[in-house]
């Protein structure tokens, strides 16, 4: 079997599966494990499919989310590079904003080891992580979106502008060539932006496979950021916010 028709085969049934594991391939269609991950990479980096530890799932169509418990799977070795690169940042007694992404999820879950900090953020499940961290934790409470599990909506916005923060820390899915940082979601974009209306510090995580294309809707550009936090050096790219990067 040619690499198109497996290409074929692979999308098609990513298309009506969305996520699938190397070992399902290679007992769909009878070849290799190391070849159906040859197969897997040179799809992902076509930006066809998006790799996971022992699969893929389906890139977003546009104006479409990835679902949280797949962007959990993701990257994650990216995103624990790029929490403890943040933890830097926070200051003993400081006000965080977080957003609901799944790298800030990250961000949060090592929290612990700072002292009187307060935590604000319409991530539904920090709730369960602050129980184990012990970092006193305010959830908007609001609209619950679908695929990422955070609160959105009128109700999260209006909780969000009771408070002024120290730092916001937040995350999107692109950061086009240009410096516009954009998402599917616009209503967990409107709620982003009130965060960063009311901290004094902005900083982006981003992973640097997130450099492309604009998605649907923007937040903002890199020129509105006081930071950007990578897994590596990519401030080369941004020559003009080079001093930005960390």
């Amino acid at each position: 079997m040619s690499f198109k028709d497996r290409e074929s085969k692979i999308l098609e049934y990513l298309r009506q599966n969305r996520e699938v594991s190397v070992e399902e391939l290679h007992t769909k269609l009878f070849v290799s494990v190391p070849t159906i991950r040859r197969d897997l990479k040179a799809l992902a980096d076509s930006g066809k499919i998006i790799r996971t530890h022992g699969g893929a799932f389906l890139s977003s169509l546009p104006g479409e989310s990835v679902p949280q418990e797949l962007r959990e799977r993701e990257f994650v070795e990216e995103k624990d590079i790029i929490a403890k690169k943040c933890l830097d940042l926070i200051k003993d007694g400081d006000s965080v904003m977080i957003d609901a992404s799944s790298t800030c999820m990250q961000l949060i879950k090592l929290l612990g080891g700072k002292n009187s900090i307060v935590v604000i953020t319409n991530n539904t499940k920090a709730p369960f992580v602050s129980a184990k961290t012990g970092v006193k934790t305010l959830v908007t409470g609001g609209e619950i979106s679908k695929t990422s599990f955070s609160y959105v909506g009128s109700l999260a916005e209006e909780f969000i502008r009771k408070f002024n923060a120290d730092i916001c820390f937040f995350s999107v899915c692109s950061l086009s060539p240009d410096g516009l940082l954009t998402n599917n979601s616009t209503s967990e974009n409107q709620l982003c932006k009130v965060m960063l209306e009311h901290s004094k510090k902005s900083v982006l995580l981003l992973n640097s496979q997130k450099i492309g294309d604009p998605k649907l809707n923007t937040l903002c550009t890199l020129r509105d950021v006081d930071l950007v936090v990578s897994e590596k050096d990519i401030s080369d790219l941004f020559p003009e916010y080079k001093e930005k990067f960390i």
